[in-house]
């Protein structure tokens, strides 16, 4: 009997800024012609080789909003899989240090309450993330 053939997917390692400012957290919505078109998420992006999870998302906010930010506690983590690549996303509480908000990577922004976040739709990977900012006390 001839083993199961299967499709070897290489797991993509991305960080999330689960970005707090005054009381409202940044979702950014991705282009259209992009995967997950349309659907909003935590900004952040790819871990390259030799970085850190943090400096990879301190890089890639700077790189998609132009902004500072520091990155603070591990939220949460969640694996899915979109059919062409696996995401391992890591959502980290990440603060506003400087700067004013330009779009390099995404078509809009939207500060949102924290109870207004599931209004959007996620991609399927942030949902976890959600889930656990959902559920840490109000400050």
């Amino acid at each position: 009997m001839a083993p199961e053939s299967k499709i070897d997917k290489s797991v993509i390692l991305v960080v999330a800024g689960v970005i707090e400012k005054q009381g409202k957290y940044l979702l950014t919505q991705r282009h259209d012609h992009a995967s997950q078109g349309g659907l909003w998420e935590f900004p952040g992006g790819k871990v390259e080789a030799g970085e850190s999870e943090t400096q990879a998302l301190e890089r890639e906010l700077h790189e998609e909003l132009a902004i500072e930010t520091m990155t603070g506690e591990f939220l949460a983590d969640s694996v899915f899989d979109y059919g062409d690549k696996v995401v391992h996303l890591k959502g980290y509480l990440t603060h506003w240090v400087s700067g004013e908000l330009v779009l390099h990577s995404h078509q809009d922004v939207a500060w949102v309450e924290r109870d207004e976040i599931n209004d959007f739709t996620l991609c399927p990977a942030d949902y976890p993330i959600v889930e656990v900012l959902l559920s840490l006390p109000l400050e």
